[in-house]
């Protein structure tokens, strides 16, 4: 994420928290009614346009919490406070609440606002933070819940468009980048067909010189000429409208000119390159403490490291006054890139001043990065849980209001009965019996159309692990309903499974959260290389795979050895790897280009490589591309999507291990299939 893109950012969040929360601050109470806008966002606004955004934010706590602000336009107001403070891990957490809001429960114009606007900045925050591969997946499923609740496309708007293509450029989609940007140019003609006014026009140009900087950076120089063309197209439009606004003029103006200038060295034009730089120098915008420290890209790339340097000065006294933390990725955004331009111009002593504070500051943020990356998953997790306790929610209101039904039915049947009872008695007494039999009948129907109603609609709420365990429960616990031997069979095999993916799953983020809060893993158990592979055995359950061959191969000398380790890490790091290959020699794992009905195999040896214990595990499966060979030890990284599992396994074995000085890796040339190799060190103290 560069300088002038964080910029940009700011810039844009503090105007549209102007924006937003004055809308609701100075128009007529009648409009503020009609979008939801209450005294509440009144108050917002005026913290608002003080920039005190540390009561800002404590206002709308308390707000929220006494129910005058409701939950999406808290988050809204919360994170964008968080963000213009660089604070941007603590909205990145509250973004994480958005997955609880049900869209179809928002109250008002207001909250679907805030709501779109909360997950736009989402994707922009995780695209900047280069995670693009998540700001992926958080548009898409924005767009598939809003389209849910009949609202319109969340992708199609022309700042979300360039995201996306933004993060398949990055991520090397190259095809898929353009049709995104190009949707994104439609967006924007259709939104200045209706509205040309300065923001709008500023708003379009900030998109095209995002396009165009992307394109750039990631070296496809011819594409990025023609949105520079663009910009200046609707500059053009901003100086000729009636009421031009001089701000937005020469930010447009600064952009462009400094785009220009980049691209022009770039193409080889070294006389246009100085032009638009010094008309670039010419605007107020220029001179901003970020954009002077950002003009040093320009400055390294034409060699003017001397004038660089000067301009780096500042850097320090900007980051204090920005409030960025010393972390990994500020270290990596402004120190190291000062680092280099004092370097590069022979500044030694200050170059040595700048390694200083980088060694200082690294393992202070190494730490808070990983408290930081714990926190996120514990926010996670937290937020599943409130997703669960909410479906748990509607499942029993629904049951309850079925019931509730039932028995109104129940007395307006019985009222019906009596009432018709006595009616019969005085007038045809001769027919009733038949009178008797006809009415029992209708009954038995409505309590038939009643019974299908009640299975459908728990059928209807189960949609998760939870929902699975509460609609059996419900069908058990059901007098109405009678069951024969297979049937209650088959529902406790669902019930246990769907216990124990949960159960996985919680075990293996109990696993992680340990291996992110103890930096070590104490060595004290004497042991022989058999009994963690055995252990390891036990616990993958790997002999009962019937789908595959298993072989344990122990080198000769090892059997009588022991040594020093931590026997419960060990065997569990390497059931890991055995689970692994478990899961992809299974026939559902293959393609086409693999027989499914073959019997597969699955090695596990064990050898003495350089004082250290190699247990090496070869499987005949799906393999993995050697591209992917690190990739896979992410956390949450899956390379098939319609394989079951969390994608914790491989990232928590190779953490055990690390732990305990040894390290787990692929071995890219082995063909076959997978072929993982985990070393755990032999100490000296161990007996023979």
């Amino acid at each position: 994420m560069t300088i002038k893109t964080l910029y940009i950012q700011l810039l844009s969040l503090g105007l549209l928290l102007m924006t937003v929360i004055s809308c609701t601050h100075h128009q007529q109470p009648s409009s503020l009614n009609d979008k939801g806008y209450n005294s509440a966002d009144s108050l917002v606004s005026d913290i608002g346009d003080e920039r005190d955004y540390e009561r800002l934010l404590i206002v709308c706590d308390s707000l929220e919490q006494a129910g005058e602000l409701p939950k999406v336009r808290s988050i809204f107001y919360s994170s964008i406070a968080y963000n213009l403070m660089g604070q941007y891990r603590k909205s990145l957490k509250l973004y994480y609440e958005l997955a609880i809001i049900d869209v179809e429960e928002l109250q008002s114009e207001a909250d679907l606002e805030c709501y779109i606007y909360s997950y736009k900045d989402y994707v922009r925050l995780l695209c900047d933070m280069r995670r693009y591969d998540r700001a992926l997946r958080e548009a898409y499923n924005a767009d598939r819940k809003l389209k849910a609740a009949g609202h319109e496309s969340f992708v199609s708007h022309h700042d979300i468009a360039q995201i996306i293509g933004e993060s398949q450029l990055c991520l090397g989609q190259d095809a898929e980048a353009d049709k995104s940007f190009q949707k994104s140019l439609q967006s924007i003609k259709a939104r200045l067909a209706t509205h040309a006014d300065p923001l709008d026009l500023r708003e379009c140009q900030k998109t095209m010189n995002a396009i165009a900087t992307v394109y750039m950076r990631c070296r496809q120089i011819d594409k990025a000429a023609p949105w520079i063309a663009r910009e200046d197209s609707l500059y053009a439009k901003a100086l000729a409208h009636p009421h031009p606004d001089s701000v937005y003029l020469d930010e447009m103006k600064a952009e462009i000119n400094y785009c220009r200038a980049m691209l022009a060295h770039a193409q080889g034009r070294t006389a246009d390159a100085e032009k638009a730089y010094a008309d670039y120098l010419s605007t107020q915008t220029s001179k901003q403490p970020g954009n002077i420290i950002n003009s040093c890209r320009y400055l390294m790339a034409t060699k003017r490291y001397d004038e660089a340097a000067r301009k780096m000065v500042m850097l320090d006294a900007f980051m204090s006054e920005s409030g960025y933390e010393p972390d990994l990725e500020n270290i990596g955004r402004f120190m190291i890139p000062k680092f280099h331009v004092n370097l590069l111009a022979g500044h030694r002593d200050s170059a040595l001043q700048v390694a200083t504070q980088i060694a200082l500051a690294y393992d202070t943020a190494l730490v808070r990065q990983k408290k930081i990356d714990a926190d996120l998953l514990s926010t996670v997790y937290d937020t599943e849980g409130k997703e669960r306790q909410i479906a748990e929610q509607r499942a029993k209101l629904s049951q309850q209001r079925l019931f509730t039904i039932i028995i109104v039915m129940i007395i307006l049947v019985i009222f019906f009965l009596t009432y018709t009872f006595q009616r019969s008695r005085a007038f045809h007494k001769l027919n009733e019996s038949n009178r008797q039999l006809k009415l029992a009948n209708e009954r038995a129907e409505e309590s038939s159309r009643m019974k299908t109603k009640f299975i459908q609609q728990i059928s209807h709420e189960v949609r998760t692990p939870l929902n699975v365990l509460s609609g059996f429960t419900q069908v058990l616990a059901s007098s109405d309903i009678e069951l024969n031997g297979a049937e209650l069979q088959s529902i406790n095999q669902k019930i246990v499974d769907n216990s124990e993916r949960i159960t996985r799953l919680v075990d293996k983020m109990l696993d992680l959260s340990e291996v992110y809060s103890n930096s070590n893993i104490d060595i004290h158990d004497t042991v022989s290389p058999a009994e963690v592979a055995n252990q390891a055995i036990k616990l993958s359950g790997i002999r009962q795979a019937h789908h595959l061959d298993f072989e344990l191969l122990l080198q000769a000398s090892l059997e009588s050895l022991t040594f020093l380790t931590n026997e419960k890490s060990a065997a569990k790091a390497l059931a890991m790897l055995l689970d692994n290959a478990i899961k992809f020699t299974h026939p559902l794992a293959f393609t086409t280009q693999r027989e499914h009905d073959q019997r597969q195999h699955v090695t596990l040896r064990i050898s003495m490589q350089e004082r250290q214990l190699a247990f090496v595990v070869e499987d005949t499966g799906i393999g993995v591309p050697p591209e992917q060979a690190e990739n896979i030890f992410t956390e949450f990284v899956q390379l098939n999507e319609y394989t079951d599992g969390t994608g914790l396994g491989l990232s928590i074995a190779r953490s055990l291990v690390r732990h305990m000085g040894g390290d787990i890796t692929l071995d890219t040339s082995y063909t076959t299939g997978a072929r993982f190799v985990m070393t755990l060190p032999y100490s000296s103290t161990a007996k023979q």
